[in-house]
């Protein structure tokens, strides 16, 4: 059985790495790609440049809290809503509820398991099969 205060000291670990690793960023062609934070539903929801103001989010399922062994992941992306959307349907933020046309599938498969790791990204419009490749490498962890 582990002393309090050893056991104190390792979950305080824990937690300060989770934190460090819930703020990674990775260099794109298209610009810097955040991992903004952890779902409770085991997304992470990652954000990244478009040509508005508004950055695109990039909803990962099961890859909330991973950071060691990390493989391929499938989720969804999904930008402000337009008027000349890509898609027909339109489909609601697993965080906000916030409602949309630009959206689509997306595949994330690390090349490096391991936190601080290169990925790359495949993403397709609506259901479309994703086809269009982003390789993102890490840069920092951001310090809170």
């Amino acid at each position: 059985m582990l002393k309090p205060w050893i056991a104190a000291i390792a979950g305080t670990a824990a937690l300060s790495l989770a934190v460090a690793h819930a703020d990674e960023v990775w260099s794109t062609d298209i610009g810097d790609v955040i991992y903004e934070t952890d779902l409770s539903n085991g997304m992470a929801v990652l954000s990244y440049p478009t040509d508005g103001e508004v950055r695109g989010l990039a909803y990962i399922a099961g890859l909330a809290g991973e950071y060691t062994g990390r493989t391929g992941y499938d989720g969804i992306w999904m930008e402000p809503a337009s008027e000349d959307g890509v898609c027909d349907i339109e489909i609601a933020a697993p965080e906000t509820g916030e409602i949309s046309n630009n959206w689509g599938r997306v595949e994330v498969i690390f090349v490096d398991p391991d936190f601080p790791g290169t990925f790359v990204a495949i993403r397709g419009d609506c259901f479309d099969e994703p086809d269009a490749m982003l390789v993102a490498r890490p840069v920092t962890a951001i310090a809170d």
